[in-house]
């Protein structure tokens, strides 16, 4: 497949007759603009004919789908990874912020501006934006390739209460059981993590008689943050020794909900993405589609999962 544009670098239709391009090449009324995927620019004007063309987004915060095609046949088909290392990288800002502010040379305060008490409406974390900024970049690709009538995004919503309930082996939370989370009945995290740890340290299990117990992270705050599987209840005795590296840190807890910061992701960015896409393009019909409707799709025509595919069942041509 080469992709074609117009002298004016405008998408026009691609063509499967690779003859005729090479010709173009030769005599000049054309030039390569873009490598891969392979597209050529016209350097004189032509007829610009043009079909629909959907745009089949499979939305997702670790693999993007997209797939676009035209009286069923696919024109384009790619994988985007949206960017992962977001958090990690504001946490070590941070960190060399707070040594900097703790040095005895010159300093500054710290500043409170940017809590997220004093972020206006609508503010989101750098690491959801970026992804969203990532699936832009993806459809704006496409755009730039393919004269696109129509763009389809599947969002999906996830409980997260009814899957920590499945993980858990609990019933199905009902009514007011949605207001009742891991911590409901403490006051702070703190309080919680001593009545889990039944106010015993979880190092030497009470062995050193020291009364005074510290919640400790047991990893970075990259890694684990301030979820409670990161968090254990320590006696100062114990965390002493644990800063000097004296003591070994007791063995963290598996989280078994790891998996739902991407289902957590998307219940986020559904809305933001949708909002986006229809900014960026206003003379583009935007549609949005479920989960259920591709997965019905999909099986129908008898294909293996995987985000190209849903993404070419997003576009509704699941046979090309």
């Amino acid at each position: 497949m080469v992709y074609v544009l117009n002298k004016h670098g405008k998408p026009l239709m691609p063509t499967d007759d690779h003859r005729m391009v090479r010709l173009l090449l030769k005599a000049g009324k054309a030039t390569v603009a873009i490598r891969t995927p392979f597209t050529i620019k016209l350097t004189c004007r032509v007829h610009e004919y043009r079909q629909p063309i959907t745009l089949g987004v499979d939305a997702g915060s670790k693999t993007v789908g997209y797939s676009a095609t035209a009286n069923g046949k696919e024109l384009y088909a790619a994988e985007l990874k949206p960017r992962n290392d977001v958090t990690g990288l504001i946490s070590k800002r941070a960190e060399r912020r707070r040594r900097r502010r703790h040095r005895k040379t010159r300093h500054r305060q710290p500043r409170f501006s940017n809590r997220v008490g004093s972020k206006p409406k609508g503010w989101i974390a750098p690491s959801i934006k970026v992804k969203i900024h990532n699936h832009i970049q993806g459809i704006a690709l496409a755009c730039k390739l393919l004269p696109i009538t129509a763009i389809v995004v599947e969002t999906a919503e996830f409980d997260t209460q009814l899957l920590k309930a499945l993980i858990e082996g609990r019933p199905a939370p009902v009514g007011t059981d949605y207001q009742k989370g891991e911590q409901y009945g403490h006051y702070n995290i703190r309080q919680y993590i001593l009545w889990r740890d039944g106010h015993k340290c979880q190092s030497c299990k009470g062995k050193s008689k020291e009364p005074k117990l510290v919640v400790m992270g047991l990893d970075g705050l990259p890694e684990g943050g301030f979820a409670p599987n990161n968090l254990i209840a320590v006696c100062k005795a114990c965390a002493k020794l644990i800063a000097k590296g004296k003591l070994e840190k007791p063995v963290k807890r598996v989280n078994a909900y790891r998996g739902l910061r991407d289902a957590a992701f998307m219940g986020i960015m559904r809305d933001r993405l949708m909002d986006a896409v229809s900014n960026q393009y206003p003379g583009i019909e935007i549609r949005q589609t479920k989960g259920a409707a591709t997965k019905m799709t999909r099986e129908g025509a008898g294909l293996p999962k995987n985000h190209i595919n849903d993404a070419l069942c997003i576009a509704g041509c699941p046979s090309a």
